[in-house]
């Protein structure tokens, strides 16, 4: 699949899950940078961290922590979800760069239809 020009690579068994499949669209949404999609399903008061990041936890208006590659493949690798609960972890690369990455999310409630209140992002950048 392609999403904003990168190649798109989703488990294989991300499709007996709708909130499976809401939370791996959302992270490679938010991986090619798609801020229609991700702006969409985040709840209005929402937070979003980078796990080490130096205004963690301080911030006053919420901000998306856009990651810095310029995706050509997105991989994401699993994806874990338990009532208002999900992780998703995964990779982005471009040549030699590569972002590895895990979100701890939180949802309003356990609905499908339920926005986003807060995500924990884990960032490690290395080159391949």
């Amino acid at each position: 699949m392609k999403m904003n020009g990168a190649d798109i690579v989703f488990p294989t068994d991300c499709g007996n899950s709708p909130r499976l499949i809401i939370v791996s669209e959302f992270s490679a949404a938010w991986a090619t940078t798609d801020t229609d999609a991700v702006v969409e399903r985040l709840a209005e008061g929402s937070r979003w961290a980078v796990v080490g990041d130096e205004n963690e936890g301080g911030r006053q208006e919420p901000t998306i922590p856009w990651p810095t590659v310029d995706p050509e493949l997105v991989e994401i690798l699993s994806t874990v979800t338990h009532g208002k609960l999900a992780a998703c972890e995964g990779y982005i690369t471009n040549g030699e760069s590569r972002v590895d990455f895990c979100h701890m999310i939180q949802f309003t409630g356990a609905a499908k239809t339920a926005k986003i209140s807060e995500i924990r992002t884990f960032l490690v950048e290395s080159k391949r």
